[in-house]
């Protein structure tokens, strides 16, 4: 026994050091981000301060804190960034981080009265809905993802609205239609993408990539399109006539409608967004394609219509984005960047 457990670790040792990529770090495409400092109170008497490590910071880097102009460390914070200020002022309060060596520095304001534990982002929610069938439906705000859309070294954050009859690919059941936002992190709108009646919604239909895909310190947002999106521009994609939303027809033995609200059949596309404006740059077939229903496992989409995405460094040096569609019994991932029309830097 004592043999076998020793060979085991040897093999799980060698797999380790086979599966680790070998990436270039000198010749990785990054994003540009800056200190990225905030400052959360954590109680009334505590404010949090945090800021990022850069790749190009000396490995030795320390920190000194600033609260409007006064250092407020007593010695240099090494291996941290992060920083407890004893502060009970309700006033607002600038913070700075400057970096010893490298001699930058950055800054954020705390507002007045900052509530405890978070950031209060106002958001602007959708108007409310009737779906064909008649039932109302509201907005909540559902996943998001951050990226600097406006290459000032900070991250803003684009979130999706779901509505309230948003639907798991077993339902049946029209929805409201899917909305984008971007916000920076004061509250500032930057513009609002409508996915339009030709794409569900449900926690598997949309997966959107928020990544700088070209290089050039600004990020892109890709996510699967129909006819009738709305980009941030107010500009439509594909046919604004077109609707693809199955009526629904009786069936005798469950004595109720099948297939009410589903989209098994029309034009599917993947579209690159400008990160900074919502506009749609470039609008291809969507790829995987849908193809023929049951050669997913069923007729209802139950199983070609569950999507997945990532961001990859497939050649360890450019970001890449990977496509995937289909769940149990086919999975299909294809990489659009070349006919996406994304020129990489």
């Amino acid at each position: 026994m004592k043999y076998i457990i020793v060979f085991f670790s040897l093999f799980l040792m060698t797999a380790s050091l086979v599966a680790q990529p070998n990436y270039d770090f000198t010749k990785l495409k990054r994003e540009h981000l800056g200190r990225g400092v905030i400052a959360v109170r954590e109680n009334p008497s505590t404010v949090a301060v945090s800021w990022r490590y850069l790749s190009s910071d000396p490995m030795n880097e320390s920190f000194d804190i600033y609260r409007n102009g006064e250092k407020i460390n007593k010695h240099p914070v090494k291996d941290a960034t992060f920083f407890q200020d004893m502060y009970a002022g309700t006033e607002p309060a600038l913070y700075t981080v400057k970096a010893i060596k490298g001699k930058t520095e950055s800054t954020y304001q705390l507002p007045a009265n900052a509530p405890a534990g978070y950031l209060n982002i106002p958001l602007n929610r959708p108007e409310d809905g009737t779906t064909p069938s008649g039932q109302s439906y509201f907005y909540a705000p559902n996943d998001a993802s951050i990226g600097d859309v406006d290459g000032d070294g900070e991250y803003e954050i684009i979130l999706k609205w779901d509505p309230s009859n948003a639907h798991d690919n077993s339902h049946d059941g029209y929805t409201g239609p899917v909305i984008f936002d971007c916000y920076k992190l004061d509250g500032k709108h930057l513009w609002r993408i409508d996915l339009g009646k030709n794409v569900r919604a449900g926690a598997h239909y949309t997966q959107f990539m928020v990544y700088d895909l070209d290089g050039d310190g600004r990020a892109e947002v890709v996510m699967k399109t129909g006819d009738g999106t709305m980009d941030g521009k107010g500009k439509m994609i594909g046919n604004p006539d077109a609707d693809y939303r199955e009526a629904g027809t009786f069936d005798k033995k469950r004595n109720r409608l099948v297939n009410q609200g589903r989209i098994l059949k029309g034009k599917e596309y993947l579209t690159v967004f400008s990160g900074l404006t919502g506009e749609a740059l470039h609008t291809i077939d969507y790829i995987p394609e849908r193809g023929n229903l049951m050669d997913w496992g069923d007729d209802r989409a139950n199983r070609s219509d569950r999507f997945l995405a990532c961001v990859a460094y497939l050649d360890g040096i450019h970001p890449s984005v990977v496509m995937c569609r289909g769940y149990y019994t086919r999975t299909v991932l294809e990489r659009p960047e070349t006919t996406l029309g994304i020129r990489q830097q």
